[in-house]
């Protein structure tokens, strides 16, 4: 009898207990998981490159000799000048000296050419009268064109040394400074020996090198900020792009531009100076945009949890693009199984599984 009751006791609570825990379990396995979500949404994403460059004079320049010949003065490195200021002078006594021997040549052939005219004349006047032959005609015809031709060739050689005079005197062909020289005066030079470097310090622009997967978003006309110096006196301005140069180098696959400066009366950059460049990175193409906290990163790939209208989860396969601040470009590797407005959980979304229940939580902005 007292077994019988002890039985059917431990059965009693064996069986509540087994309710208990499939009430337990079964709250478990039907539980909402929280999940913090933001609205899918589409804009052209602006991002910005920083890159390094050099400043340049738009016009700098090595000037040489335009004469062969003693070298009698060179501007000193420092110097600023004006356009059209002297920077180097060639002795000019042996062109001097030239150019008055050629003008006597000239001289000559002017008195040679009257008497032939007076030859030639007097000649024609007797063969009138059969008293000369033609063939002497013709001699003298052809020593008159002959001395016509000496006087043509005698006034081109005195341009030419003219030429050579007007050369001998190196002047500034725009207002800068001269940088270096590379000559002394004293010293005998050939035409086309490098004189002296001078740099344009009144029109500067910025020379960087871009990585060519940009090339599409750097167009001439385009403004990029530069600076240069320490956080505590930092020197900024804005540049304007003049020249895209779509030339790759093999090995550093970069493609240069340039960028003009304002004209800066305080002349607070130089030349060689170097310089930061903010490159910004835009187009005008609209992109799904998410927050980088949405992407589950994975062995197979890359996903993005979706919550539907029933609030579950859906798991989508992306491709990441470029990013700035919390956001990244994506696209589904699944054409049309991405669209803007569509739910997308940014927390807790981590162990859900698709066909997942999920409970938003409150409070939460979306956006």
């Amino acid at each position: 009898m007292l077994l019988n009751k002890f039985i059917n006791s431990c059965s009693l609570n064996i069986g509540a207990l087994l309710i208990a825990s499939n009430v337990a379990i079964s709250t478990v396995a039907y539980a909402k998981a929280p999940v913090t979500v933001e609205t899918l949404t589409s804009a052209p994403l602006k991002s910005e490159l920083a890159v390094h460059g050099t400043l340049y004079g738009k016009q700098d320049v090595k000037l040489t000799a335009g004469v062969g010949g003693l070298l009698i003065y060179v501007a000193e490195p420092g110097k600023e000048v004006k356009k059209g200021e002297v920077l180097a002078r060639i002795d000019t006594l042996p062109l001097e000296l030239e150019q008055a021997r050629q003008q006597e040549m000239l001289n000559r052939a002017k008195i040679n050419l009257q008497f032939q005219r007076q030859e030639l004349k007097r000649l024609k006047q007797l063969a009138k009268t059969s008293s000369t032959a033609a063939s002497q005609v013709d001699k003298v015809q052809q020593q008159h064109d002959l001395a016509q031709s000496d006087i043509a060739l005698a006034e081109i050689e005195l341009k030419v040394i003219a030429d050579k005079l007007n050369r001998s005197t190196l002047r500034a062909p725009f207002s800068g400074v001269v940088s270096e020289r590379y000559s002394r005066s004293g010293k005998d030079i050939n035409r086309a020996d490098e004189l002296l470097s001078l740099i344009d310090i009144n029109n500067l622009e910025a020379r960087l090198y871009v990585p060519v997967k940009y090339l599409k978003y750097i167009k001439k006309g385009m403004v990029l900020p530069i600076s240069s110096g320490n956080l505590g006196s930092l020197d900024k301005t804005d540049t304007t792009v003049t020249a895209v140069i779509p030339t790759t180098d093999p090995r550093s696959q970069s493609f240069e531009v340039r960028a003009t400066l304002p004209q800066q009366s305080n002349r607070s950059w130089a030349a060689g100076q170097l310089v930061d460049v903010v490159v910004p990175l835009s187009n005008n193409k609209a992109e799904l945009l998410v927050n980088r906290d949405a992407l589950i990163l994975r062995k197979q790939g890359v996903h993005i949890v979706r919550i539907n209208k029933d609030s579950k989860a859906e798991q989508v396969p992306v491709t990441v693009g470029k990013g700035q601040g919390k956001y990244v470009v994506i696209q589904a590797i699944s054409e049309g199984s991405l669209s803007i407005g569509d739910t997308i959980a940014v927390r807790g979304a981590e162990r859900l599984s698709t066909g997942q229940e999920v409970e938003v939580q409150q409070g939460i902005n979306q956006s």
